[in-house]
């Protein structure tokens, strides 16, 4: 069973609460909550899933601490977790995170199959610097 603190203060204040992004997709709330448990105290601990049941790849964990979710950052960011090197980072609300506000992606279909990178830069380097290109094959 995993806990989860209902004092909205103290959820919504943020201290504490890390988020864990490239989770393996077999790691569940058990194997995140037994990950992290040997850093502190947690109040809780969820894998984020679709509505299938399987793992989207993310997870948070909010200690009642803020020392503990440091001591936790340090020691496992960059960790591998099963098969996968995760990241751990401090939580940050979507309100508060810095967001790209340009978007200056294109996506081009229906090329035709003698279509390179030299083709590509003429075509679309006239509007701009291209910064990275790809050009995907059935």
């Amino acid at each position: 069973i995993m806990w989860s603190q209902r004092d909205p203060s103290l959820r919504k204040s943020g201290a504490g609460n890390i988020f864990v992004k490239n989770l393996d997709k077999n790691i569940d709330n058990k194997a995140l909550y037994d990950t992290f448990s040997l850093f502190g105290n947690i109040l809780s601990c969820k894998v984020a899933c679709d509505p299938s049941g399987k793992s989207r790849g993310y997870g948070f964990v909010h200690y009642e601490t803020e020392e503990a979710a440091k001591q936790a950052i340090e020691r496992v960011n960059n960790m591998q977790i099963g098969d996968k090197q995760v990241e751990v980072t401090s939580f940050k609300k979507r309100s508060d995170r810095e967001t790209a506000t340009v978007f200056t992606n294109i996506y081009a279909k229906n090329l035709p199959d003698d279509f390179d990178e030299e083709k590509l830069t003429a075509m679309f380097g006239g509007y701009g610097t291209i910064t990275s290109s790809c050009i995907l094959e059935d």
